[in-house]
């Protein structure tokens, strides 16, 4: 008999270890985040007034990060948009989109600032009104493309037929809204991106906001290398940004009824029209 009890308080140890382990953990990341920003760190769900949120590590100027921290466009506004809602808290981190969804499916953070995408709303729970609305009705591409008048002349996706274009991996936006028959590359990262269409001119075109184009393509040393170009027959080119909370969490729908309150009133609207005018 104590043999076979064996294995069973060995189980019940372990549990044990595990909880007092995830119990000093909670108690540790609020200093680990003071401490490094944006650094992807081993989570666990945040308690009910206080909500741990991903972002992208590397889609400036909509969502970055770096030395201090989460900063951008998105981030700069769900800071806003938490600070009129009294009683909850926001906590940050940044790291590879694909990661950060995925960390939302499971649990490990309690949500983002994204497009709502079907598959995305098997998981999480979204406001009816968008943080932010990103206008994506442009193509990007090199400034001295031999076939630029094609694609400034460009009134829909066959006139685009035989160019490449470079899609990221992940954005959900892009497979539900650009044909599947065009020619594409997709690839993780936004610099990646950047650098297969200028400096080794493996794609043609990106379809992407001029301000985050412009973006990225400085940091890069791209300066006077892009240009862009407004089309009208890109599907949903105004991409609405809402707030999204996972499923399991017991108080997701509560906060974003109290979320779509305040983002409807004048006073946030105010507010991030002076957030998003400095990005411009």
């Amino acid at each position: 008999m104590k043999q076979s009890s064996l294995p069973w308080q060995a189980a019940a140890f372990k549990a044990l270890t595990r909880r007092v382990f995830r119990h000093r953990r909670t108690c540790l990341r609020p200093v680990a985040l003071v401490l490094g920003l944006g650094l992807t760190t081993a989570l666990v769900p945040a308690t009910a007034d206080d909500w741990l949120l991903g972002f992208a590590e590397d889609e400036a100027p909509i969502s970055d990060s770096g030395p201090q921290g989460v900063r951008g466009i998105i981030p700069e506004l769900t800071t806003e948009l938490f600070s009129r809602l009294p009683g909850e808290t926001l906590r940050m981190d940044a790291g590879p989109w694909v990661r950060m969804q995925r960390w939302v499916a499971s649990g490990e953070i309690d949500g983002f600032v994204t497009y709502p995408s079907e598959e995305r709303r098997e998981y999480a729970l979204f406001s009816q009104t968008p943080v932010y609305n990103i206008d994506i009705g442009y193509l990007v591409y090199r400034h001295d493309h031999l076939q630029r008048d094609r694609l400034e002349s460009a009134r829909s996706f066959d006139d685009l037929s035989g160019l490449v274009f470079i899609g990221q991996q992940g954005a959900e936006w892009e497979r539900d809204n650009i044909p599947a028959c065009l020619e594409t590359i997709l690839v993780g990262q936004l610099d990646t991106m950047m650098h297969l269409l200028v400096r080794r001119q493996t794609g043609d075109f990106l379809v992407m906001p001029p301000e985050q184009a412009v973006a990225i393509a400085r940091r890069l040393g791209y300066n006077g290398q892009l240009a862009f170009h407004p089309v009208d027959f890109i599907p949903n080119a105004r991409i609405p940004f809402h707030l999204g909370l996972r499923r399991s969490h017991p108080d997701a729908r509560a906060l974003i009824e109290r979320a779509d309150s305040v983002l409807r009133s004048p006073g946030y609207q105010e507010a991030a029209d002076r957030i998003v005018s400095v990005y411009r």
